[in-house]
């Protein structure tokens, strides 16, 4: 029954929060918190395989898919939306979808997530195919938008993943791989905005980000596909290949504009000593700057 998930019951260390003072709630927010470590760290097994798939999605030219409703649908619209700016990915590579579409994203219509069928559609709208790897996001672990995507996923015949935080999660049987993120009762009895909302957020950043790292989107610990789009990450991109190279930053921005404002093209051709058409040709053999260095040298 609902009424007994975890995420539904009331916490005790609160059953009094209407009356204490500002800095008491803000205590007990922050030792609450403080939890949500510990529940991920007893999942990294699972979110490391569910990091292997996605590794094999996008290697096969296919996407990562999140899929939830209400705030787990925008937490997944945030991770997946800042993998474009970050690592320079296309849009879509990571695709959100989330129950009620766009206009949830900036508006309460919790209703929408108990049709089922509308996960399905919105699986087919989106021209899923066998190779795509759908991850559904539900504190629930129930939610029926949810259940509807990882049905028609696993019809397709795509690989499937679970992000929830409950223990034994109804959609269990649904999905390949189970992350249960047990965060326990909300400082606000069934605010899953609250731990549980945070804890998504926490490792849908560690599935994006570890797999950008291995598909070659960093050096060292700089992001040098960051995808130029403002003045800001312009600024960045110059720092990154300063700070690589050794170069000023005088340098290093003509270098950036000589490489059409691509940081890793430009880091290749100053590391390198080569042309821009030898390096544009060993990453379109390579990603991964350092094997890129290295067909260059051979």
């Amino acid at each position: 029954m609902f009424e007994d998930l975890e995420t539904e019951k009331s916490n005790p260390k609160t059953t009094n929060l209407d009356e204490m003072d500002n800095y008491e709630i803000l205590r007990i927010i922050n030792q609450e918190d403080s939890t949500i470590a510990v529940a991920i760290a007893e999942n990294l097994l699972e979110i490391n395989n569910i990091i292997d798939n996605c590794l094999m999605a996008i290697k096969n030219k296919a996407r990562v898919i999140y899929v939830g409703a209400g705030t787990s649908g925008r937490v997944a619209v945030v991770d997946a939306v800042e993998t474009v700016p970050t690592f320079g990915v296309k849009p879509g590579v990571f695709l959100p979808l989330i129950a009620g579409g766009e206009k949830a994203f900036f508006n309460a219509t919790e209703n929408v997530e108990d049709y089922e069928e509308d996960g399905k559609k919105d699986l087919l709208k989106n021209n899923v195919i066998s190779s795509d790897y759908v991850i559904g996001v539900t504190a629930s672990g129930r939610t029926p938008y949810v259940k509807g995507a990882l049905l028609k996923a696993r019809e397709i015949g795509c690989k499937t993943a679970l992000i929830c935080n409950v223990k034994d999660p109804v959609l269990k049987d649904f999905s390949d791989i189970v992350v249960s993120l047990r965060t326990g009762p909300e400082v606000i009895t069934g605010s899953t905005r609250m731990k549980a909302g945070t804890s998504q957020k926490m490792v849908l950043n560690m599935i994006s980000t570890v797999t950008m790292v291995k598909l070659g989107k960093t050096y060292k610990n700089y992001m040098v596909d960051v995808k130029i789009m403002n003045k800001k990450l312009e600024e960045r991109a110059t720092r990154i290949i300063s700070e690589i190279t050794g170069l000023d930053t005088s340098r290093s921005k003509e270098y950036l504009i000589k490489a059409d404002m691509k940081p890793k093209l430009a880091i290749l051709m100053i590391l390198s000593g080569k042309e821009k058409e030898a390096c544009t040709f060993a990453l379109s053999k390579s990603e991964i700057l350092n094997e890129a260095l290295k067909l260059l040298k051979n």
